[in-house]
């Protein structure tokens, strides 16, 4: 008599050479064998599943930061362009005003030459006379007129802590300053 126990026939192999109780039990190895399959393939279609949804997560993840990143790229894109564009038009404007600068300070300087040369003009004296008149007229006849101050000319006149200046240079500044607005806008 045989006293081991009797071992299920392995697939593919006839259940007729198997003795009575492995017979017996092959159903129930089928069954067990088909409820692990059923098993396996349930964990393997559920890892799936997760490896799916880990991958669709990462995905989203790592869409979130590219769009993050691209977000950021623009806006300090922006930012960069915004400082760029305002120190342009810092520099433009500092280049407007030197320019306006520059010929105003052409401009006073030409004025200033061609009163100057009002004295070599034959109606200078009777100018002379006029700016005389009008600072005795303003100051009284007690002030101190200096007629054709070096080096500018004119009259300056005063009287205690009083003064009053018609030198040809300041008559040229005064002459500019009573230009209309618009006409000054064009070199301040």
């Amino acid at each position: 008599m045989n006293t081991r126990p009797a071992v299920a026939a392995p697939d593919g192999v006839d259940s007729t050479d198997l003795d009575p109780v492995a017979r017996q039990l092959e159903p129930v190895r089928r069954a067990l064998l088909e409820d692990a399959a059923t098993t396996a393939d349930e964990l393997v279609a559920s890892a799936a599943r997760e490896v799916d949804a880990m991958v669709h997560e990462i995905e989203r993840q790592c869409d979130a930061e590219v769009a993050e990143v691209e977000r950021r790229s623009a806006e300090a894109a922006r930012a960069s362009r915004d400082q760029h564009v305002t120190a342009v038009r810092r520099q433009r404007y500092e280049a407007v005003l030197a320019v306006r600068s520059e010929i105003r300070d052409r401009i006073v300087e030409a004025a200033r030459e061609a009163a100057r040369g009002l004295r070599s003009d034959p109606g200078y004296p009777a100018l002379l006379d006029h700016l005389e008149a009008v600072a005795r007229a303003q100051l009284g006849g007690a002030a101190v007129i200096r007629r054709d101050p070096e080096p500018d000319g004119g009259v300056v006149a005063e009287l205690g802590t009083r003064r009053v200046d018609y030198s040809l240079p300041e008559l040229a500044d005064r002459a500019l300053d009573a230009l209309p607005d618009e006409t000054r806008e064009t070199w301040t």
